[in-house]
């Protein structure tokens, strides 16, 4: 089945490297990759990730169009899978507007959004454009990937799937999460942070049976750490296992307070040398 997945760059070195990590992910299947832009008339006031600057005799719109141009005559060097294909959106006005709307119109699978840096820093505090598109964003899951990552190989790899088993699951909310694993070759680890180091619920061991079944197809295994904040734990466990990728749930209200049950915001920070794959809650 075709995957449609849709990549915002401004152009930068880190959004292409959120493009090649994709074409790598998705070597192997049939995929539209779709390259986003967006861009406002008036010096690119506003919300949006543009590195462009309008010129004398070329507007705003004719410079996107012009950097998506460039792009994918780079892409068309590129030959691995010719079951991908590649089109360009070009939109003036706010970035999470725009992507909402690609979202809705063309049916995006997921989101891949490159990081500067070697961090995909995640926090509803922070004022950019990531922690916008991740909290406004609906119905479509964002992986956040930082500069300096790349993939190679085919080596096994995991993939941390922190949760308090407090809330169920929809098996098309954890899609972009089964597949991420079945083409990175990466088990998931579902990590549940004890925090009050009580026993689990009759509630909790059924969601947490519930989330066995969705997660059959692939390799996964559960995990239990207590005597740590939520926070401290998931960085532990991922520099002690050397994982690959975080996933995060996040339901509609609130940002991961509501995933870990915790009611101040700032309490959670998650700052990973690994992408961060961001699950959202289905309508």
């Amino acid at each position: 089945m075709e995957k449609k997945i849709l990549i915002p760059t401004n152009f930068s070195k880190y959004a292409w490297n959120a493009l090649m990590y994709g074409l790598a992910v998705y070597k192997h299947q049939a995929c539209t990759f779709f390259l986003f832009h967006s861009f406002h008339s008036q010096n690119f006031l506003g919300e949006n990730i543009s590195l462009l600057k309008e010129s004398v005799g070329e507007t705003a719109k004719e410079k996107s169009e012009h950097g998506l141009d460039k792009q994918l005559k780079g892409l068309s060097f590129r030959k691995e899978n010719p079951r991908h294909q590649f089109q360009t959106i070009s939109y003036q006005g706010s970035l999470t507007e725009g992507l909402q709307e690609a979202v809705d119109t063309h049916g995006i699978d997921l989101i891949l959004m490159g990081a500067p840096g070697d961090n995909a820093a995640i926090h509803s505090a922070y004022d950019n454009n990531i922690s916008r598109v991740i909290e406004k964003l609906e119905n479509c899951p964002v992986l956040v990937i930082p500069e300096t990552i790349q993939l190679s190989g085919n080596e096994e790899r995991e993939i941390v799937f922190p949760t308090n088993f407090r809330n169920g699951f929809k098996m098309r909310e954890l899609t972009a999460l089964v597949d991420l694993s079945s083409f990175l070759n990466a088990a998931v680890r579902v990590l549940y942070i004890n925090t009050d180091n009580k026993e689990m619920t009759e509630e909790q061991e059924l969601q947490k049976e519930n989330l066995a079944s969705l997660l059959s197809d692939i390799d996964h295994s559960f995990h239990i750490l207590t005597k740590t904040n939520v926070t401290t734990g998931v960085h532990l466990f991922i520099e002690s296992r050397e994982s690959d990728l975080l996933a995060l749930y996040k339901r509609k209200q609130g940002f991961f307070s509501k995933l870990f049950n915790q009611a101040v915001i700032e309490e959670v920070d998650f700052n990973t040398n690994v992408p961060i794959l961001i699950l959202k809650e289905m309508s």
